[in-house]
């Protein structure tokens, strides 16, 4: 992290008006953007509407600090999140690591949505520690402190983890099949 804030960035292979869409489109971002629980579609409408500004094309301030900006590649869509230095709101220091590692998950989910399940909605199970559910899968993504694998047997889907978190993201799962994964993973 520099005094400019943080920077992540990923290549999405897909056209960028097309992800510019699950950027604008509460339904869209509903596939992509944290996980499932009671205040998700509030915190979707606070996020990316209520307090969220288009300051230019295809891109997005949020909170006006945050800084979404995508731009067309030949591989699709860069999209790159410019974070506001911390100290910018002294209130949310504490947290800013964890939300800078939420938005690294975010947008891997974005880019797997993209990729591997366009149009499709999801499944998520959330741990807010690590896991270890004994499934093996194929690298999507690694960062400093994240690792990103397809399973197969979820739809394909998602698994990241992190040691202080873990997010199932599934395709496909019965009610009863989620629950015997949440239970596996609260059980470990």
């Amino acid at each position: 992290m520099s005094d400019d804030g943080v920077r992540i960035e990923i290549t999405v292979a897909a056209p960028v008006d097309e992800v510019w869409q699950s950027f604008r489109d509460k339904q869209k971002i509903l596939h992509w953007h944290g996980w499932e629980y009671d205040g998700l579609e509030q915190e979707i409408d606070g996020t990316f509407f209520t307090d969220a500004e288009e300051t230019g094309a295809h891109t997005l301030s949020l909170h006006g600090h945050d800084v979404f900006s995508l731009t067309p590649v030949p591989e699709g869509t860069r999209v790159v999140l410019t974070r506001a230095p911390k100290g910018t709101l002294p209130e949310w220091d504490e947290y800013y690591d964890d939300i800078t590692e939420g938005w690294i998950t975010f947008l891997h989910q974005l880019k797997f949505a993209h990729e591997v399940q366009p149009g499709v909605a999801r499944r998520t199970v959330f741990w807010p520690y690590a896991v270890d559910l004994g499934v093996a899968g194929k690298p999507f993504f690694e960062s400093a402190h994240q690792r990103g694998v397809v399973v197969e047997e979820w739809g394909p889907g998602l698994l990241v983890t992190s040691p202080k978190a873990t997010v199932a993201t599934t395709y496909g799962l019965s009610d009863d099949e989620l629950e015997t994964l949440r239970q596996k993973g609260d059980a470990s």
